[in-house]
């Protein structure tokens, strides 16, 4: 422990004016920074920038180094018996000091905006009977509540699955109705080929595969493999024909007609072949 010799020479180590920057304190102040000082490294910083104590200058820095907990309370006293103010030596008065050291804006947090804060306790309000029924339940099935709480998050998601799954397709729906509002009005195949022809010399790659997908599609019907209808999927097309070559003809339709790939002349002439294997496919069953 430094004696009080050496704090009386740190004490008036320091005869010249102190710099602006730093800070004059009474020894009363002294010692509550030092209380601060023992539980915050911000109070510590402001107590060791004190170079001068009831007027008299003070080397902090030197005269505290190497102290921790109590003994940056003891060191200081000791300067503070040094000082020719008055003191408070009595607990209670290093406490209030400290409190009052602490009460400095410097050492609080600025408060953040919580506009939520209202809506989401009044919605907490509101779900509690809810979430506490809940928790009743689970009481009587086994694995309690937590059981009780899983299946309910099970649930949800299968439900979120499910309106995914419905809107996803109702969008596709949507799409492909657009679309074809887009091709020749007739139900005719063999229409349906020549202007498939006629958008294959000028170069119109993706009007012929649409085209031409969709006379495939009212020739099955006409066969009566299947019920045309604008809305049908490749994959609802598949399934009803269980034709192997339909396979590359529904995949390329689809990244043609629904993933964005720009269609090629090597896209148009592979749909005029793969349709014409999957008819003989489907003539074969």
């Amino acid at each position: 422990m430094i004696g009080r010799a050496a704090l009386a020479v740190a004490t008036l180590l320091l005869a010249a004016p102190s710099p602006a920057a730093a800070e004059d304190v009474s020894g009363a102040q002294l010692v509550a920074l030092a209380a601060a000082a023992v539980d915050s490294d911000a109070v510590r910083e402001r107590l060791l920038a004190v170079d001068a104590v009831d007027g008299r200058p003070v080397a902090m820095r030197f005269a505290l180094a190497g102290a921790r907990g109590d003994e940056i309370v003891t060191r200081a006293r000791l300067i503070a018996d040094l000082s020719p103010g008055p003191q408070a030596d009595a607990p209670a008065a290093a406490r209030a000091e400290a409190h009052a050291v602490l009460d400095d804006r410097r050492f609080k947090g600025a408060g953040l905006p919580r506009p939520l804060q209202k809506p989401l306790a009044w919605l907490g309000d509101k779900l509690e009977p809810l979430i506490n029924r809940i928790n009743d339940l689970g009481d009587d099935v086994p694995g309690g509540p937590p059981a009780v709480w899983s299946l309910l998050a099970l649930l949800t998601l299968l439900l979120a699955s499910l309106l995914t799954t419905t809107s996803i397709r109702r969008r596709a729906i949507a799409i492909e109705r657009d679309r074809a509002a887009a091709l020749p009005e007739s139900d005719d195949p063999h229409a349906l080929e020549r202007a498939a022809t006629a958008a294959e010399r000028d170069e119109q790659w993706e009007r012929a595969v649409r085209l031409r997908f969709r006379a495939g599609l009212l020739r099955l019907d006409r066969r009566r493999v299947l019920v045309y209808r604008p809305s049908l999927t490749t994959g609802e097309v598949a399934r009803t024909i269980a034709a192997p070559a339909f396979t590359e003809v529904g995949t390329r339709f689809d990244e043609i007609a629904y993933g964005g790939r720009p269609a090629e002349r090597a896209d148009a002439e592979a749909s005029q072949r793969g349709w014409k294997d999957v008819l003989d496919q489907v003539a074969q069953r």
